[in-house]
Order: C-alpha cells, then structure tokens, then sequence
C-alpha cells in the first residue's frame, strides 16, 4: 500500500510539474529578470521611465512610467496617445535585437511593453511575439 502511495503521488507530482509550462522559457525569464531588474529604474526615452520586468504567462512584462501624465490627460488628447501606441508597436521590434532576449524567444517566449501613467493605471501595452523575431 505505501508503495502505491508513493508510485501515486510520484506520478501526480510529475504530472503537475509537466503542466506548469516550459522550463527553458521559466529559466530564460528569470535569468532576464534578474539582469534587467538591477538596472531599474531607467530612463526609457521622451522623458518614460522603465520602472520594472516581470514574468506573466509566456510573456516578459516591462512596465514604462509616464511621470508626468495621467489618464484624463490621454482621455483629453487621444491623437497623442493613438500616435504613441503606433510608434511603439514598431519600436518594440528593436528588442528582437537584445542579445539578454535571445533565450527567451529560443524558448518561445515574448516582450510586451505595459505603458501606464504616473499612478499605476495602464494607458496601453505593445507585445512581441517570439515569431515576430527572425531566427538567429
């Protein structure tokens, strides 16, 4: 009886680990994480900050601040912000270039970009796919 047991919880213990996802992906991110998150908080550009990275799902999550702006402020000038999104749905290409990535998208991972104003309340976000990056 004990070795069945031990056989079950084995068995389901393998099965739930097996479920949790890529572990290549999970060690790729977190090994990004590390290197990106003692850099942060950095300048990002037009006076953004890239406040932190974090993990969610597939997907390496980077949170850029706008100090300065608030959501009535995008809700005021949607023009501005609808610009805004368009130039960084083709700037975050640029990140298919970052060597410290590289792992990530070889594991199928993706980048996405999370712009929210100076007190948390996201504006918009821009996303990767790892199929969006040519092969190295």
């Amino acid at each position: 009886m004990r070795n069945t047991l031990i056989l079950l919880f084995a068995g389901t213990s393998a099965a739930l680990l097996a479920g949790c996802g890529n572990g290549t992906l999970v060690e790729a991110q977190r090994e990004a994480i590390a290197t990106l998150g003692q850099q942060l908080p950095a300048p990002y550009r037009d006076g953004l900050i890239t406040d932190s990275v974090h993990r969610h799902g597939d997907d390496l999550v980077m949170v850029i601040r706008f100090p300065d702006a608030t959501m009535a402020m995008a809700k005021a000038k949607p023009d501005i912000f609808s610009a805004l999104r368009q130039d960084e749905q083709e700037a975050i290409r640029e990140v298919c270039a970052e060597p410290l990535l590289a792992p990530v998208y070889a594991a199928g991972g993706g980048v996405r970009r999370r712009f929210v104003d100076a007190n948390g309340a996201v504006f918009f976000e821009v996303a990767l796919s790892a199929s969006d990056c040519p092969s190295p």
